[in-house]
């Protein structure tokens, strides 16, 4: 039994099944922040109301000026835990936990703004978060994908079951290499291109 599940999941078209369980994973984490950002009432909600007409109110005039390298290492540093998940067998349970954390917060942070300011709140929270995400969810699901099933690996390894490894061939370095190129991508939208929209964004929906 062990030996077959091992077999279905080293097959390159079985990549789909670590997608369908990171993607879940993300999903569940996505609906969680959703539902938080939902029930948060009393003073908590009103401050939070407070600071995000406050924010979009700074976007506006003045605009917003975020440290790029702040910006970068924000976006870097789960990709590094992904990546050091992957060599572990510890990945099978750790990088779909991490996947749930980052649905958690980006859709808790849309959600935030959809509740304050209504529906019109998803034109701005699409710009500050959704632009960016479209460059870090791409390398955080192509780490993720191939690490399950290195994880995987691993996890049967030290079970007894199999003797394969992990391969860190060029491939893999290749791979590597394109998914922090879309993390500083994702890091300098945000510098550069995410306050010049969300400038006009502050002044339609104030």
């Amino acid at each position: 039994m062990g030996k077959r599940i091992g077999k279905k999941w080293d097959l390159p078209s079985e990549q789909n099944g670590a997608l369908a369980v990171l993607g879940i994973a993300f999903l569940l984490g996505g609906g969680a922040g959703c539902l938080f950002a939902a029930l948060s009432s009393g003073a908590g909600a009103q401050e939070l109301g407070e600071y995000l007409i406050d924010y979009l109110s700074l976007a506006g005039e003045a605009g917003l000026s975020r440290d790029l390298w702040a910006l970068i290492w924000g976006h870097l540093k789960y990709l590094l835990v992904a990546l050091l998940l992957s060599l572990t067998a510890l990945g099978v349970v750790g990088l779909p936990i991490l996947f749930g954390a980052r649905g958690f917060f980006l859709s808790f942070s849309v959600a935030c703004f959809c509740r304050v300011f209504g529906g019109r709140g998803l034109f701005p929270a699409s710009i500050l978060f959704g632009l960016s995400a479209l460059l870090w969810a791409a390398a955080l699901f192509l780490i993720g994908v191939t690490g399950l099933l290195s994880s995987w690996k691993l996890l049967r390894r030290s079970l007894g079951e199999s003797r394969e490894g992990i391969s860190l061939d060029g491939a893999y370095w290749c791979r590597t290499g394109l998914c922090v190129g879309l993390g500083i991508a994702a890091g300098l939208l945000e510098h550069w291109v995410v306050p010049v929209l969300l400038r006009a964004a502050a002044r339609v929906v104030l």
